[in-house]
């Protein structure tokens, strides 16, 4: 494959737009789609999630947070990543507050399809006001 040659989706901001649809019709089957066999998600303290256990991440989330409501912005794109930021509110069913998370992922992709997502985000739980803070440890 040459250097010029892409591996993305034909349009990476549709493709950012589609899955926020996605997300935010809560259809884990489609959101648990379009990942490489071999594909790994890595979040947090090098996390990760592969094969079934990420395809069926999607559905378990929306099952957990019911009430998600969820953007997702398009950042960036190469000839094989995609980057995206995205910011969601949900209620916490442990809680019961509202929780709140912005983060930002990419998306390695191979043939077109996800072969590693990344994640970072912070959540905050309704009240909390980090206003006050010049930095953050979490």
């Amino acid at each position: 494959m040459s250097e010029h040659q892409s591996n993305l989706p034909a349009d990476p901001k549709q493709w950012v737009a589609d899955l926020e649809a996605i997300w935010q019709a809560h259809d884990g089957v489609k959101a648990g789609q379009g990942f490489t066999e071999d594909a790994v998600q890595v979040w947090g303290i090098n996390q990760r999630q592969s094969g079934p256990e990420l395809a069926e991440r999607p559905a378990k989330w929306f099952a957990y947070a019911k009430d998600l409501k969820i953007t997702k912005k398009y950042i960036a794109h190469s000839n094989d990543t995609i980057v995206a930021s995205w910011n969601s509110v949900y209620t916490n069913p442990e809680t019961g507050k509202k929780t709140f998370e912005r983060g930002i992922e990419y998306f390695v992709f191979r043939g077109g399809l996800v072969a590693e997502q990344h994640a970072w985000q912070h959540s905050w739980a309704d009240g909390e006001d980090g206003a006050g803070s010049n930095f953050s440890t979490d």
